[in-house]
């Protein structure tokens, strides 16, 4: 894929995640209809009304191109030269008891045999008008409001006793019983630990050095493929608690999202 197509993604990507987290932001102090559509899962109307604002200003841009969603949605085409991977409201449960913690995210992405390569991304944080965006080996930035885009890097931090660390929890007691034990380990030998409620968000802030790792045992690919690419391209690793390379799959993937300078046991 050549530079100018690298670029239509990434604006695509970007201006259709700041259109997304526009209509959260004004349905969000709205009376929401709440549905529980899994254990410890939440849906609000909020999440598919956004979603399908995201996908029909894709398929009006790229009417050849698929998509993997977390809402579903029979309607979609699932195969197409490119894969748009899209969580439209990351952070539900914030979102839905007023927490202004949660964002929109989008990554156009090429389909592999071992998963996808984010090839462009947004992230975008309405309550506070930050929108975080990458394109494959040409650097991520973060823009707020109006002002220009400045490049992202992640954080200096060389040590643990020092670091910033995040988590988020699962719906699983066993994967909650599992990142118990590893918050037993880390709250002693890290300088603090966050759970932020929303994962995709969190892993923007490693990317802009705001936090120094994030830890999470069961994340999906639209919780994953942006906040992949805004990682690499500001200079961190993305791989399972044990360093190897993340295998994509829907069910959960175990993932460590770290400054590349951080040692951990885990």
């Amino acid at each position: 894929m050549n530079l100018d197509e690298l670029k239509e993604l990434r604006q695509v990507a970007c201006e259709t995640a700041v259109s997304a987290g526009k209509l959260a932001h004004e349905m969000w102090s709205q009376p929401r209809q709440i549905e529980q559509k899994g254990f410890r899962d939440l849906v609000t109307d909020a999440d598919f009304a956004v979603q399908h604002c995201i996908t029909d200003a894709i398929r009006t841009k790229f009417p050849d191109h698929g998509f993997l969603t977390e809402e579903e949605d029979s309607q979609l085409p699932e195969t197409g030269p490119i894969i748009w991977i899209i969580d439209p409201i990351d952070g539900t449960t914030n979102y839905s008891r007023n927490v202004p913690e949660f964002c929109v995210s989008i990554a156009a992405c090429a389909r592999q045999a071992d998963g996808y390569q984010p090839l462009a991304a947004a992230i975008y944080d309405p309550m506070r008008q930050e929108l975080f965006s990458a394109a494959k080996g040409q650097g991520a930035t973060l823009q707020t409001g109006d002002t220009p885009p400045r490049p992202t890097a992640v954080s200096s931090v060389n040590s643990t006793e020092n670091a910033v660390l995040a988590l988020d929890w699962s719906s699983s007691a066993d994967t909650r019983t599992s990142i118990l034990e590893l918050v037993g380990e880390l709250m002693h030998s890290s300088f603090t630990v966050r759970a932020i409620g929303t994962a995709a968000l969190a892993m923007a802030w490693v990317a802009a050095g705001r936090v120094d790792a994030y830890i999470n045992l069961r994340l999906r690919p639209w919780d994953v493929a942006a906040a992949l690419l805004l990682v690499q391209e500001s200079g961190g690793t993305f791989t399972t608690p044990a360093g190897e390379p993340i295998m994509w799959d829907v069910a959960g993937m175990s993932c460590l999202v770290s400054n590349g300078r951080l040692q951990f046991n885990l």
